[in-house]
């Protein structure tokens, strides 16, 4: 198919139709995070996604209350995907007291349990080596040499996907460099297939991790992201660079004015 025939149908069944998944596996990764895997009815049936698009799951809030939430797969097959995903519960994290709107519910929702989701587009599309940014307002295919990921805690699951996209596509050369910030280096996600990815790709693709706390052992970067640590790490932005960004909502504020600073045009500054 070529570029120009391949059209994003935006309010297609795809992106529209809601249906029922069934929750099979609820792994711990970590404190506070776990790989869930969600099995579809069909044992042959997949999301069927191109990168960089989501899911929406339904379900609901602390009082009770319908909501729904965005999150990315990291892995599929057929008939079944998975998502890391971070729960906010109650109490402990300053920013969000009476915990998140969904992760509660998920946590504790007994396995075997069905629930619904849809499919969902980005602000980023990519295919064939080539990017749509802000797929929903444009349809303009643009090609990047470079793209540069900032990114914070969970924000890792949509840049790991277009990640995976271009390594794994032999005939895209765009040469990709990404700074992950967490708190500790137990909340970091995919580190090692991140760093799987870095060795078997090492022309194309770099990773930088960046954690607040630390011990001598940590050999990484330290601190918050801030244009000392762009400039150590991130090659000089040109008019083919993209730089893409997703983490909370106080470090994306931040992120953005640093892309602007460092360089990158600002039609070409997308957040997940």
């Amino acid at each position: 198919m070529d570029q120009k025939d391949f059209k994003i149908e935006t309010l297609s069944e795809q992106f529209t139709k809601k249906f029922q998944v069934t929750l099979t596996l609820r792994e711990p990764i970590n404190h506070d995070s776990y790989l869930f895997r969600f099995d579809f009815k069909n044992p042959k049936e997949r999301l069927g996604m191109q990168a960089i698009q989501h899911i929406k799951i339904s379900g609901f809030n602390m009082k009770g209350d319908a909501v729904e939430r965005a999150y990315t797969h990291v892995f599929e097959q057929d008939g079944y995907f998975q998502i890391p995903i971070k729960i906010y519960r109650p109490n402990v994290h300053p920013q969000f007291p009476n915990g998140g709107e969904l992760t509660p519910w998920l946590e504790k929702l007994n396995l075997n349990s069905e629930l619904t989701i849809k499919r969902c587009l980005g602000k980023l599309f990519y295919h064939n080596n080539q990017f749509i940014v802000r797929p929903k307002l444009n349809n303009t295919w643009s090609q990047f040499d470079t793209v540069l990921f900032i990114c914070g805690g969970s924000g890792i699951t949509p840049a790991y996907q277009l990640i995976q996209s271009i390594c794994n596509n032999p005939n895209d050369n765009t040469k990709m460099v990404i700074l992950y910030a967490n708190k500790t280096e137990q909340d970091i996600w995919l580190q090692k297939e991140l760093n799987q990815f870095q060795s078997k790709h090492k022309d194309q693709f770099t990773v930088h991790f960046t954690v607040d706390k630390f011990d001598e052992n940590w050999k990484g970067l330290k601190g918050h992201v801030n244009f000392e640590m762009m400039a150590s790490t991130f090659p000089k932005p040109t008019e083919t660079t993209l730089g893409v960004l997703c983490g909370p909502k106080t470090m994306n504020k931040l992120v953005i004015q640093l892309y602007e600073q460092f360089g990158v045009k600002k039609d070409n500054i997308v957040k997940f």
